[in-house]
């Protein structure tokens, strides 16, 4: 019981902190056009354009670290917001991608069909598959992850 106030407790935190980035991410959306004409200058910079999916990958294996924790219940209840966290960064990735005219290779294109594959088949698994699916599903996230990074920094130079 003890693990499972715990583990509740974590899962509260960090949706706390998952709403307050997101409200402040809508009101940065929101504020009159200087604050992103402000932005624009430094989108074509070198080395500027991961720096959006950077935090959010920095998140993410927050996250992912957070859910490896979890017990079973506590994980599937948090699925959800998993989803929605991870289909976020692919496509905040794949803005980045297209902004700086990369092309998406066979790799790239395999490792996020396999975890939208993922993401499509978690909402269906038992709490107990699911904790016992989710290490693989992490390694996939952070090959991901790892790739964005490769591919950004090989056209930052």
């Amino acid at each position: 019981m003890n693990t499972f106030l715990r583990s509740s407790g974590l899962a509260l935190a960090f949706l706390v902190a998952l709403t307050a980035c997101d409200r402040a991410e809508q009101e940065r959306q929101a504020a009159p056009d200087t604050a992103v004409v402000a932005e624009r200058p430094m989108e074509g910079m070198p080395g500027m354009s991961g720096m959006q999916s950077g935090a959010m990958m920095e998140q993410m294996q927050s996250h992912m670290q957070m859910m490896q924790g979890m017990g079973a219940d506590s994980m599937k209840t948090m699925v959800p917001q998993h989803r929605q966290m991870v289909a976020n960064m692919i496509s905040q990735m794949n803005r980045e991608m297209r902004g700086m005219n990369m092309a998406n290779n066979e790799q790239w294109n395999a490792t996020v069909d396999s975890v939208r594959q993922d993401l499509t088949q978690m909402p269906e698994m038992r709490e107990q598959e699911l904790q016992t699916f989710m290490p693989e599903h992490g390694v996939r996230v952070m090959r991901l992850m790892d790739m964005h990074r490769s591919m950004m920094s090989h056209t930052n130079m």
